[in-house]
């Protein structure tokens, strides 16, 4: 099924639904995934580098038994 048809049979069926409580949880999933912001995420995000260190140091931490 491609993604069009997808698309048209969830505007049919969000079209149909009358339930308030399910028409404000698909509200809010709607909210949370539109409100992410890609370049403030990537501010506190961690460099390759460090994700090596942290990898390494976790790694050498962990019993490894024969």
């Amino acid at each position: 099924m491609s993604v069009a048809t997808k698309k048209i049979e969830l505007i049919k069926w969000l079209s149909s639904v009358e339930d308030k409580t399910v028409i404000n949880q698909l509200d809010t999933f709607r909210k949370q995934h539109n409100s992410f912001d890609f370049k403030k995420e990537l501010e506190t995000a961690i460099s390759a580098d460090e994700l090596k260190k942290r990898t390494t140091k976790f790694l050498k931490s962990l019993e490894w038994k024969k």
